[in-house]
Parts: structure tokens; C-alpha cells; sequence
């Protein structure tokens, strides 16, 4: 009896966590390039994992064991150091390792000194004229009636959000739930006015949010508009463009429902908010892309990406594929060139947050770049703890991870080499990788693994958000699958269409 008590608890167990995994493939961010790159794009067959990991986890190859987690979070904790000292030298609202800043060329020197440390060759930066920035110089957001004053401390405005002139707005403020068409037909009219709605989207950034909400609201004339972040806690989250007409903003949950009950409290006088936002476009900067060599036997070539940019700390995003990166490098180097079939080249990427995308625009005008390119790797957001439902409650193991590999050869290497490192990730691979390598990923033979969590894109996205454990998993199981390809022929990987443009 007991046995079987036993095993009935083991099977609801099962099932409780298969329904969490669920809800979390459901709620992960895809942030994919625009709306008609991606129509034009083939999308790739699903392939499925078979392997239940944290049950039946294959042992792990011993030769990976020198790809050590502790190691690689040093590599983030110095990245997310450069963050805060751009932010600490008087950048206290926008700031990270934003493209075309100090904080950005900061990062080009040390991973171009990490490269050469290791031993590549041909380590250089490759500069790219920048269009003039949106760069936020102030904000402040302060709502208000008769019986209280709130500063939204935690209002962030959405890039390239529209600013305000003069003294800024001062406007009635209206709350309309969770901005459908039904709630905003049972509120106020938005016309003029400061509109706040609830989002359950939580783990959208992007100009869809809560079912393109902000575009509803804009189209009604709101004169601004705040997506009310529901997350526990307070968190600051930097949204990608929204496409807005007018000044918007993201608000963490506990100054959203603060908010809210504020509108409410005021009964049938008007709560106003006031907003200021002063934008600038900065020209004449600059960024680059790193490049780094490390020769192999042949020029057949293994490409592996890490964008270099990234909002707030950006431990995840992403300091953690710079750290994956470099740590594949120090690993192949000290393997004999004898050894090594393929040429592995590294690309310190940038403009992934700036809507222009230096790198990836290039790469996409420059197919030939790719003519014997046998595999692409794209090392993003490789180490992301698992959180709580719906909170920032940080676990003890890393974050279920969305992949993508194109055609079957690569993606039984790639099932196989998480599987070996116990990766977590769901069933199903994606149909198109999300993240810097959309708008390239045909041109060769690509993969990748990608965490993720309630803290992307915030100020709460710290190294602590990262777990050595799954950093190292990703990282053991990119180098496998680079090792495991080395075996297979580059047409056999390539498949017919790619090696007829060669």
C-alpha cells in the first residue's frame, strides 16, 4: 500500500510539473526581427527531445568538465560591472551597455583582450556609423489628487518612445484594466489622456503586448500611455519600440496597483499625472563588431555570435552568451590544430537593442560571408534561473530553455548534446530562432538554446539572476555540438539547397 501511495504522489508530480512547463513555453518571449522578414522566412519543421531531463540524464562526458559555470558567471559579473559604471557616471535612468556609449566600447576592449589571452588570431573590431540615437537625457512621472502624491519611481519608457516639449503634459489619468476593446468601452474616454492598463503579458517587451493594447489606446487618442507590469514586486523592464504616437511607458506592478487604487480614491475629482520626458537623438557615434580567429585544419568555418549589447545589468542579456562564447574559445584553443577540422570564428555582435541592428544587417547583406560555413551558433541568453510563477522568487536551477536547430542531421547532434548535459528544455524546437541570428540563420546550418525569465530586460536582470549550473550545461553542450559536427561532412550538414550556393 505504501508502494503504491508512493507511486501515485511520484505520477501527480509528473503531471504538476509538465502543466508549469506548459504555461512557461506558452508565456516565453520570441522578440523576432520585423513582420516581413519574418513572413519572407521559410519556418523550420518542429523537432522533438524524447529525453525527460532530471529523470533519465545521460552521463556526462568527462572531456567538458574544464567548462566550468563559476568560471563563466566571473566573465558576466565583470560585463554587468561595466553596466553600472556607465550607469554610476551619471547615466541613473537609462543606462547599460548601451551601443555607441563608453560602456559599449568598454565591452569591445575586453572581449577583443579575452580573445587575445586565449590565443585567436586575427582579433579586431569592425566599425559601424551609427544613425543618431534615441538616448533619454531625464523623465519623471508624479501622479496626484487632493488626499496623496505618488511618484511612479519605476516608470521606464519604452524605446524610441516619443518625448515631451516644455514643462511636459499634465493630464487626467484613467485606468482601463486590461486595455481590451471591453475594458476601455466600460472606462472613461482615453481621449487626452494619461491611460494605465494591467498587463498578464509578462514576459512580453514587444509592440504586441496584451494584444496590441497600445496601438488600441493610441489609435483612441490617449495623450500617454502605461503598461502596468504584472509582476510581483516592482520591477523596472525596458520594453523594445511599441510603435507608440505619444510618450509610453512600462510601470512596475506595486507602483501600477498604487496607481490604480490612486484613480479610484478620487472619486469625482480627477487624479492627474504629470510627465516630462526629454529626449535626444545623438548623432555621430559609433559601434563595432568583434571578430576573432581561431584556425583550424580546413576554411570550412564554425561561426559563434554573442551580441555584445544590453539594457540595465543585462546578465542574461546578455552577458551570459559573451561568457558562453568565451568559454567555448578557451576550450577549443587548447585542443591541438590537428584536431580541429574547421576554422571557429567569434562575432561580438551589435545593435541587437537598437531597431537597426548593425551586425545583422550587414551579415544579411554579405551571404558569402557564409559559403563554408558549417555551423551558426547564436549564444543568448544562456543562463537564466528559473523563477516563480509570476514572481522574481529566484530557484536553484536553471530556466527551461526554448532551442532551435535547422534540419534533422543538426538537430539530433544538438538533442543529443543536451541531453548529455541535463539542458532543460521544452519538447519542441522552435519553428525560427528568436534573437540575433533571425535575420540570418538561412544562410547556414544553425542552432541555439535560449533562458529566459521574468527578470529580462529589468533592473533586477543581475548576475545573481544567473545559475552556474545551467551556464555551464549550455555552454558543454554548444561545445559538443561543435566537436560532434566536425565528424560530418559540411554537405552532409549544409544539405543540397545551401551547398549549390557555395
Amino acid at each position: 500500500m505504501k508502494l503504491r501511495t508512493a507511486g501515485l504522489a511520484i505520477l501527480v508530480l509528473v503531471v504538476a510539473v509538465a502543466a508549469s512547463l506548459s504555461v512557461r513555453a506558452q508565456q516565453t518571449p520570441q522578440n523576432p526581427p520585423d513582420p516581413a522578414a519574418r513572413a519572407a522566412r521559410p519556418s523550420e519543421p518542429a523537432h522533438t527531445r524524447k529525453a525527460e531531463v532530471g529523470w533519465h540524464v545521460a552521463t556526462p562526458d568527462q572531456s567538458y568538465a574544464s567548462i566550468d559555470g563559476d568560471h563563466l558567471k566571473q566573465y558576466v559579473e565583470d560585463l554587468t560591472a561595466m553596466a553600472r559604471r556607465y550607469r554610476d557616471n551619471g547615466h541613473p535612468q537609462f543606462w547599460g551597455r548601451i551601443i555607441g556609449t563608453e560602456a559599449d566600447a568598454e565591452n569591445a576592449r575586453w572581449m577583443m583582450d579575452k580573445f587575445r589571452q586565449i590565443g585567436l588570431t586575427d582579433v579586431r573590431e569592425q566599425s559601424f556609423d551609427l544613425p543618431p540615437q534615441w538616448m533619454p537625457q531625464s523623465w519623471s512621472v508624479t501622479a496626484a489628487n487632493r488626499a496623496k502624491t505618488l511618484p511612479l519611481q519605476t516608470a521606464q519608457p519604452t524605446y524610441q518612445s516619443q518625448g515631451t516639449t516644455g514643462e511636459g503634459l499634465d493630464l487626467e489619468a484613467v485606468y482601463v484594466g486590461m486595455g481590451s476593446d471591453a475594458d476601455i468601452a466600460m472606462s472613461h474616454d482615453v481621449k487626452g489622456k494619461a491611460v494605465f492598463f494591467f498587463s498578464t503579458d509578462v514576459n512580453s517587451r514587444h509592440i504586441g503586448v496584451m494584444d496590441n493594447a497600445i496601438k488600441r489606446l493610441g489609435d483612441r487618442g490617449a495623450a500617454a500611455i502605461f503598461v502596468i507590469q504584472g509582476i510581483q514586486g516592482n520591477l523596472k523592464t525596458q520594453f523594445y519600440p511599441v510603435n507608440s504616437p505619444v510618450p509610453t511607458f512600462s510601470l512596475g506592478q506595486a507602483d501600477g496597483l498604487a496607481m490604480r487604487d490612486l484613480i479610484a480614491q478620487g472619486g469625482t475629482e480627477a487624479t492627474r499625472v504629470k510627465v516630462k520626458l526629454d529626449v535626444q537623438r545623438v548623432p555621430n557615434l559609433k559601434t563595432g563588431t568583434v571578430w576573432a580567429t581561431l584556425p583550424g585544419m580546413t576554411d570550412e568555418t564554425v561561426l559563434v555570435v554573442s551580441h555584445r549589447d544590453g539594457w540595465f545589468e543585462g546578465a542574461n542579456d546578455n552577458a551570459s552568451g559573451v561568457a558562453t562564447a568565451i568559454g567555448i574559445a578557451e576550450y577549443f584553443a587548447k585542443i591541438p590544430k590537428e584536431q580541429r577540422r574547421r576554422t571557429i570564428v567569434f562575432l561580438g555582435t551589435t545593435g541587437h537593442h537598437n531597431s537597426t541592428a548593425e551586425s545583422g544587417t550587414w551579415f544579411a547583406q554579405h551571404p558569402e560571408t557564409f559559403a563554408k560555413t558549417a555551423l551558426l551558433l547564436n549564444a543568448e541568453h544562456t543562463g537564466a534561473v528559473a523563477t516563480g510563477v509570476g514572481s522574481t522568487r529566484m530557484a536553484n536551477y536553471g530556466a527551461p530553455a526554448t532551442w532551435f536547430a535547422s534540419g534533422d542531421r543538426l538537430s539530433d547532434i544538438v538533442s543529443r548534446a543536451l541531453d548529455t548535459f541535463g539542458v532543460a528544455t521544452y519538447p519542441q524546437s522552435a519553428a525560427t530562432p528568436a534573437g540575433e541570428i533571425g535575420r540570418y540563420f538561412q544562410l547556414a546550418p544553425a542552432m541555439q538554446v535560449m533562458t529566459s525569465g521574468y527578470v529580462w530586460h529589468s533592473d533586477q536582470e543581475t548576475a545573481a539572476s544567473i545559475s552556474t549550473t545551467a551556464l555551464a550545461g549550455i555552454t558543454r553542450a554548444y561545445a559538443k555540438v561543435i566537436a560532434d559536427t566536425m565528424a560530418v561532412d559540411l554537405r552532409d550538414l549544409r544539405g543540397p539547397q545551401r551547398t549549390q550556393q557555395q
